[in-house]
């Protein structure tokens, strides 16, 4: 018994010895290199198609001859699995085409040598390309082609191509934007087909096969917008009314197909006159009356007759062909008022208005020169003036006098094609001409009684072809 237990105690403690001996193994630790990096900005603001610089500096707290790779991702914010790659370089320089929208962008470097990686991120707000502006819709080179001319005049010759990387065939009709707070497009007519795009940044997003349930090419008139109320969407094409889902109560159904026509004998001007709260009105050259429209409706019918012995004109028996449509005075939440320009058998022409629901001016258009051959009219929202062009001419009527004087003149080769008013001043004319296959655009600003400031123009616009139309891109 007692050997034994001398036996096991003598095991013990050869073992603790063991254990107690000094660790004669040699480790050798390297340091790794530390990459840090530092900006001036962690967040950038930019306008889509602008450039975006950043010039990061690197620290390496061991430098190593292998170097160091680069990597910038971008990806919209809440949806990372949708990365893009900006540059492999270390310093970031890239033309930004991304929609509008809040990003996120991710800077890698690596170590060559260890594979070791740094990161930065950087938050990115993409502000629309396209937000405010004259859009140009004119024909060059045997192609439709839709401009635009931003409110701080940076010029875009075409844009939809560009970003879309196509063309569009045929000869431009008119081009519209219909904005409000969730609805942004905007809509190119040509005598080949129809096309629609996000407004703030021209990527295409529809055609005329997805537009309407069939196919439909526009040959001669269109015009498109909402009614007041951004309840429906409207197309006037060649005539017919075509109705659209609104934004107001259903933003994730303006993108769905159009109605058919709109049944019924008539043949629409192309303009959509959303002068009334109640109902949406069109012009029927046809039959020479105004229609109506009800909210959510996809029907047309002839406005209710107005008794002339206490109105300037009975709506339903107009009996006058309309020529031009224009806004006057506009209220947000209330009735606006918006003139007319027509034109009886005899080739005479009036001034006509809608307030609201109601007749308004009922004017022979009198003591004004050319009047009877002009082509295109701007009217003003804070004063009782309208302007018109006729050849290379420019004309400014007073509503209230009753007659116009001659305001400017082009040169004898040139032809004014359309005018408008910009209308959150009234203070700015806007003028497309041509000059043969050549289109420029002019602006011009207005004096108190409504002349040209020093008789010329204070902008002007060159590159594009033949100028079909402008319109305003709010």
């Amino acid at each position: 018994m007692h050997k034994s237990i001398f036996r096991n105690l003598l095991i013990l403690v050869l073992m603790i010895c063991s254990a107690c001996q000094k660790d004669e193994q040699n480790f050798t630790y390297e340091k790794l290199n530390e990459v840090s990096i530092t900006t001036t900005a962690t967040s950038f603001v930019l306008t889509q198609l602008d450039s975006l610089k950043i010039n990061p500096q690197i620290t390496e707290t061991i430098p190593s001859e292998e170097g160091l790779s680069y990597e910038w991702i971008v990806y919209l914010q809440g949806a990372d699995d949708k990365a893009s790659l900006l540059s492999v370089d270390k310093n970031l320089k890239s033309k930004i085409n991304l929609a509008p929208g809040n990003y996120s962008i991710r800077y890698k470097v690596t170590s060559k040598k260890t594979g070791v990686s740094s990161f930065q991120l950087y938050g990115l707000i993409v502000n629309g390309a396209f937000y405010q502006g004259w859009m140009v819709s004119n024909n060059k080179d045997g192609q439709a082609k839709l401009s635009f001319i931003r409110t701080d005049d940076v010029l875009f010759l075409s844009p939809a191509e560009n970003i879309n990387n196509k063309t569009y065939p045929g000869k431009v009709i008119a081009s519209y934007s219909a904005i409000d707070r969730n609805i942004a497009l905007t809509l190119l007519f040509t005598d080949q087909g129809i096309y629609r795009f996000n407004a703030n940044d021209f990527i295409e997003n529809g055609t005329a096969s997805s537009i309407f349930s069939e196919r439909k090419a526009v040959v001669s008139t269109a015009a498109y917008g909402l009614n007041k109320g951004a309840y429906d969407q409207y197309i006037v094409m060649d005539g017919g009314l075509y109705g659209g889902i609104g934004p107001a109560f259903y933003p994730a159904q303006v993108l769905t197909p159009f109605s058919e026509r709109f049944t019924g004998d008539y043949s629409l001007f192309p303009a959509i006159i959303s002068s009334s709260s109640n109902s949406t009105y069109f012009y029927d050259n046809k039959n020479k009356r105004f229609m109506q429209s009800e909210f959510f409706g996809r029907s047309i019918w002839p406005a209710a007759a107005t008794s002339e012995s206490q109105h300037s004109f009975n709506m339903a028996d107009v009996g006058m062909t309309m020529i031009a449509c224009d806004y006057g005075v506009q209220s947000v939440f209330f009735d606006d008022e918006l003139y007319f320009v027509m034109q009886n058998n005899a080739g005479a022409r009036y001034l006509y208005s809608l307030e609201g629901d109601l007749p308004g001016i009922n004017q022979f258009i009198n003591n004004s020169p050319d009047i009877n051959i002009a082509n295109a009219f701007a009217t003003s929202s804070v004063t009782k003036q309208l302007y018109y062009s006729a050849g290379n001419k420019i004309y400014l009527y007073d509503i209230t006098a009753n007659l116009s004087r001659l305001i400017y003149s082009f040169p004898a080769d040139v032809l004014i094609k359309d005018i408008k008013m910009l209308r959150s001043t009234s203070k700015r004319i806007v003028v497309a001409v041509n000059k043969g296959a050549v289109g420029e655009v002019f602006y011009f600003d207005l004096s108190n009684v409504g002349d040209f400031v020093g008789n010329t123009y204070v902008k002007k616009f060159e590159g594009f072809g033949e100028i079909v139309q402008l319109s305003y891109r709010k």
